[in-house]
């Protein structure tokens, strides 16, 4: 996750956990209006970007946690980071770790909620210390790996044009697993630019769904342009696999080359290798 990502929804999660209860004396300003900003705020920041579904999310986590919080606060806050990760819960892989996520997320939450009810009447210290308290547990579920958001994007992409017969649905699985690599070894620039590829990729995966809810009459001119499309992401796709191939090379040719410690375990090996016989050939004289 983006440090920026993570310090907004750091902040925006101590200001949930302040409108929320603040929601059921406020009026219609801070009952409405401010705990939806900071509500959808919050969901976008741990979903790591903005979409359809985290805004959807943060709306409803604004409207269901106001109503609960006046029932009760622990599980007000439940429901709260329930909704907020709803989106980065369907890109955790494996089922498992998907429950636990969701059960982290409610837990977390029915604990901050607690937390920031019981220290709602505190004096300012103590009931900033509560927030930054609340905030941190919000944040306990990105402990649990999840894919990017541009993986649903491709998969989404390659079932439907997978489904048409197009021959770039297996290119788009191709990127799915690149997406699932680790580009910590990526030197600065070549991540930037690498980042450049795969936001371009993702504007042209868009437009080639587009084409799919846009029949017109000239067949062949929209094959036309659906096969520069398609030609277009397989290329993106090629120098993105030879972008990881190459790094994942280097990498591993370094530590073949600065592996000092193997060498001299291989070295000491030798020399017993030579004692085992030097001894053998004396028992033998």
């Amino acid at each position: 996750m983006h440090p920026a990502a993570l310090l907004v929804a750091l902040l925006s999660a101590g200001g949930l956990f302040t409108a929320l209860p603040a929601s059921v004396r406020g009026g219609p300003l801070l009952g409405t209006l401010v705990p939806m900003v900071v509500a959808i705020t919050f969901a976008v920041a741990v979903s790591g970007r903005p979409n359809a579904l985290s805004v959807i999310a943060g709306a409803a986590l604004a409207l269901f946690g106001s109503l609960a919080w006046a029932w009760l606060p622990p599980v007000a806050g439940a429901v709260a980071l329930s909704f907020a990760f709803a989106e980065r819960s369907l890109r955790v892989r494996p089922v498992r770790a998907r429950i636990l996520h969701v059960g982290l997320a409610a837990v977390a939450g029915a604990a901050a909620g607690a937390l920031a009810d019981n220290y709602l009447n505190a004096p300012p210290l103590y009931r900033g210390v509560a927030l930054v308290m609340c905030s941190v547990l919000a944040l306990v579920p990105l402990f649990v790996e999840a894919d990017e958001p541009r993986v649903l994007l491709l998969e989404q992409a390659a079932r439907r044009l997978g489904a048409t017969g197009s021959p770039v649905a297996p290119t788009l699985l191709e990127g799915v697993e690149l997406l699932r690599c680790d580009i910590g070894l990526l030197d600065r620039e070549t991540a930037a630019n690498v980042q450049k590829s795969w936001g371009s990729l993702e504007k042209l995966v868009e437009a080639r769904l587009a084409l799919l809810g846009k029949p017109t009459r000239r067949g062949e001119t929209a094959a036309m342009v659906a096969a520069v499309v398609d030609r277009q992401i397989t290329e993106h796709v090629k120098s993105l696999t030879r972008a990881y191939a190459a790094v994942t090379t280097i990498g591993a040719a370094e530590a073949g080359i600065d592996d000092t410690a193997l060498r001299d375990v291989h070295a000491r090996g030798e020399a017993l290798d030579q004692q085992s016989r030097a001894i053998i050939e004396v028992g033998r004289g």
